[in-house]
């Protein structure tokens, strides 16, 4: 697996892994749904305006195309929670391991986006709002990152116990 990646023994000190892989399935697939009909519904919105006269300044249209791109997003985040909720569930070691996979690539690609367009674009604001949005980010990826240390250290515990049970297959 990720074997660079810290390893924890329960969640949040309180729960064990099992139930801090279900805990971190569940909020990703609720937050996941919230945002693919909030971002759909905006989608809706904002379509009717595109193209229009009100839309002169391209703010629907781009938009527009913002709520789809985070609709289409967070139905891909659905579907990975939906694998990661199967995989704790049925005990499946690939689900696990693809659903950290795919998170340690969204978290990188997130935090290297975010460089970017901070380089790109500069900063606007006051010192103290880059500040506080600085500390949000922080915060978010830093939790994000602790839900995949938490779902692949599920991950070496369920295979750990599948190496003790010996081989699948009668020789």
């Amino acid at each position: 697996m990720v074997s660079w990646l810290p390893h924890v023994t329960s969640f949040c000190c309180c729960l064990g892994l099992e139930a801090g892989a279900k805990v971190t399935g569940f909020l990703h697939l609720l937050l996941s749904l919230f945002l693919v009909v909030l971002c759909s519904y905006y989608s809706v919105q904002f379509h009717q305006y595109k193209g229009t006269v009100d839309d002169a300044d391209g703010v629907y249209s781009t938009s527009y195309a913002v709520a789809v791109t985070v609709t289409l997003l967070s139905t891909a985040h659905a579907v990975a929670a939906t694998v990661l909720l199967y995989g704790v569930y049925k005990r499946n070691t690939t689900a696990l391991r693809a659903w950290v996979y795919v998170m340690l690539v969204l978290l990188v690609g997130g935090v290297l986006y975010n460089v970017v367009v901070s380089v790109k674009f500069g900063f606007a604001g006051s010192g103290s709002d880059i500040f506080l949005t600085f500390a949000e980010g922080f915060f978010a990826y830093c939790v994000i990152f602790y839900f995949i240390i938490t779902i692949n250290s599920y991950y070496m515990m369920v295979k750990s116990c599948e190496d003790m049970d010996g081989p699948k297959y009668d020789y």
